[in-house]
């Protein structure tokens, strides 16, 4: 919808996704009415393809509309020398842990790309979407 509006251009740094603003954007309204008015008459697949030209879903829109959070997220916890990730406590799951690319550090496993608080996030979400139901 963001897309279809005009409110974000992928890699313009002028029109990022968290400034989205898709109220009283009639390109926004046609798609949320198409997705809406197919109700429960065919899989959510098909409506998301009809939609948004894929059937399936992927978290990469969340992880780049909470970019600018995470990346403050990350300057404080640099800035206060907080921990990031879970402690590690031997090879309790190392298969899980090499298969999701985590590295050991100092008695923790992080991604290391990502530093932000797993719990935080998630308490994030939940927020979020008690806001907007």
């Amino acid at each position: 919808m963001c897309l279809a509006s005009n409110q974000y251009i992928r890699g313009d740094p002028r029109k990022p996704l968290h400034k989205c603003d898709i109220f009283r954007q009639p390109e926004a309204g046609k798609i949320l009415r198409n997705i809406m008015e197919k109700g429960a008459s065919q899989p959510w697949q098909v409506t998301l393809n009809e939609a948004v030209g894929t059937g399936r879903l992927d978290g990469s829109a969340l992880r780049e509309y909470f970019a600018p959070l995470e990346e403050w997220l990350r300057q404080e916890n640099l800035r206060n020398n907080e921990p990031v990730g879970w402690f590690y406590d031997g090879d309790y799951c190392k298969r899980s842990i090499e298969t999701a690319n985590l590295q050991i550090s100092g008695g923790y496993y992080n991604h290391g790309v990502s530093t932000i608080h797993f719990d935080f996030v998630v308490a994030l979400v939940i927020m979020l979407s008690g806001y907007f139901l």
